[in-house]
Order: structure tokens, then sequence, then C-alpha cells
């Protein structure tokens, strides 16, 4: 049964007993109404009678019979009512513990900061994807509610460097910055940088200015969420199809899929033509586009070569590009 079930079956059992005694007193002691409240609390509460007393032998049994019922009831409500407060309490400490444990082993980690509506939205992206993350947030009622759901989380302020460094800011791999003020996402960018500066964060802008300030202090993807999403609206009506076919390829539920590779130091793939991988016939999947610096190459030649630095951006079906991870050249 529910806590707060006790609690009312409780509270109803102690307003019924009381209601009983009411009654009882007045109908074998011949008592008012708040007289027979008061002997009712008296009897109940077990704290003894003063000025007044039964004095009838019914009034008497009855006052034997109730103290004994008192006892039970008054008991059991102020042990649901311990139950419901200490438990939730225990359950959020321990929550907040188990929390901490498990970020503490985190290694390489992502770091959501702000769980709005758009951090949200990463959340849900980062359980899709099966990424290791933990959040920071400031709201209690927001950490509570994320805690009840399993989501590592970090209460606090996600600009105070303490807190950065307790979600393992020094161990991740990349941040989050989803704070609603540019200016908070400006401080917290250039606390993570410092704590870490191999970390790539990527962060929202509210305007092309806040946006320049945030890629000249470090951040490596600055994303302005209106901008975006009115040009989203735009081409929902004049290109549908389009945006229905990147919205299906990103989302990773459907058949087909789109997949990226950073092409590191040392990777066999680096200075191989296209023509010379096979991936088509090898994979089923297939290249098509190369990102190298500010350039995007969307014409993708067979004597092209892949060269340290490029992302490399593939399209299949999700056995084909499973299919990838197990090739020689990566």
């Amino acid at each position: 049964m529910e806590p707060l079930k006790h609690v009312l079956i409780a509270f109803l059992s102690l307003v019924v007993l009381i209601a009983v005694g009411i009654v009882g007193f007045r109908y074998f002691e011949g008592l008012s109404v708040m007289e027979s409240l008061y002997v009712t609390v008296t009897t109940i509460t077990t704290v003894g009678y003063g000025d007044i007393t039964p004095r009838t032998p019914s009034g008497r049994v009855f006052a034997t019979v109730l103290m004994i019922g008192g006892v039970g009831v008054g008991l059991y409500a102020m042990s649901a009512i311990a139950e419901t407060v200490f438990e939730g309490r225990i359950k959020e400490a321990f929550g907040i513990v188990r929390g901490r444990v498990s970020v503490s082993k985190m290694r390489g980690h992502k770091i959501i900061c702000g769980a709005g509506r758009t951090g949200n939205i990463v959340i849900e992206e980062f359980m899709r994807e099966g990424v290791d993350f933990v959040v920071i947030e400031r709201d209690p009622q927001i950490a509570a509610e994320l805690r009840r759901k399993g989501i590592p989380v970090i209460e606090g302020d996600a600009t105070n460097e303490e807190v950065l460094i307790e979600a393992g800011v020094e161990r991740a791999s990349g941040l989050v910055s989803t704070l609603p003020s540019d200016c908070d996402n400006l401080l917290l960018c250039i606390s993570a940088k410092s704590l870490n500066p191999n970390i790539e964060i990527a962060t929202r802008a509210s305007s092309d200015k806040a946006a320049k300030r945030l890629r000249n202090i470090g951040a490596d993807r600055v994303v302005m969420v209106e901008a975006i999403g009115g040009r989203r609206l735009a081409k929902s009506l004049l290109k549908p199809a389009i945006i229905d076919f990147v919205d299906f390829v990103t989302a990773g539920v459907g058949e087909t899929s789109l997949e990226s590779l950073t092409v590191k130091k040392g990777m066999k793939i680096a200075g191989k033509k296209i023509s010379d991988l096979h991936l088509k016939e090898r994979t089923g999947a297939v290249i098509i586009a190369i990102i190298r610096g500010n350039r995007i190459i969307s014409n993708i030649h067979p004597d092209e070569v892949i060269r340290e630095g490029d992302i490399v951006v593939f399209i299949g079906s999700k056995k084909a590009l499973e299919k990838l991870e197990k090739i020689e050249y990566f």
C-alpha cells in the first residue's frame, strides 16, 4: 500500500474514533460536546484525567474500550505519518548518495547542464543512444524527479566549479549547456574549459553576438535554438519531404540511419582513397559527406583521399553501420 494511503486511512480512523468518543461520553456521562471532545482526546492520548473523569460504570467501561482502541489507532496514525515523512527523506538521501557514487565511477561521460525543455530533449537522445551522462540541475524538485527516474543528477549551480568537479568534468568527454542565460552559458564554458581543456562543449546561444563570444572562449558547438527552430518551421512547409527524411534518419528508430566518424591520428582509414575502402560492397554503408574544417564535401569522388581530422558521414542500415566498426580500416 502506498504511504499516502496509509496516512489517509490513519487520519480517517482517528476522526471516526474521536466522533465515537464524543457521542459515547455524551450518552453515558451527559457531557457537553466540548467536554466530550476534551475527555475523548485525553483518553486517546493516555495523558490521564484531570478535572473531568467518567463517573458512571457505563462511562468507565466505554472509556476503557476507547483507551484500548485509541492507543492502537494513535500508534498506527503516528507510524503511518512517520513512514511517509522519513521514508521519503531516506529514499531521497539514498538516491543522492547512489547518484554520487555512480558519477564518481564514470569516465568519458557527458554532462548535461540544465534539465529544462531543451535539456530534457538532450536527456532523451542520450538515453536512446545509450550514452553515459550526468545531469546538473539547480531546481530541487526537478532534480528529485530525475532521481526517481534513475537518472544520475548533481543538484547545484552548473556555473560553480565545485559542482562541475562533482559531476566529473575533469573525466568527461563532452558537456551540453542548455542554461537560458547567455551569461551563464559563457561562465559555464569558461569554468569547464579551465578544469578540462580537452572537453568538447556544445552550448545554446540567443544571438549571433553571444554565439561569437562562446566560440571565442572555446565552445566547440554553438546552437541558436530559436534560429534553428524558425528555419525548420519554414522548411517544414517549403520542403516537408526533406524534413521528414532528416527526422527519420537522425531519430534512430527506422531501418536507415546516419553515423559519423572523426578520423583520429593513427586510424588506418587516414590516407586511403574512397575507392580503396569498398565500403558499399563490404558493409552496405555509403559515405555521403566529408567535413574538413569549415568545408563540407558532399560530391564524393572515388579518388577523394580521407585525411586525419576529417569527419566522415555515413548512411545505411543499422546492420551496415554496425559492420563499419569491424573492418580493419577503423
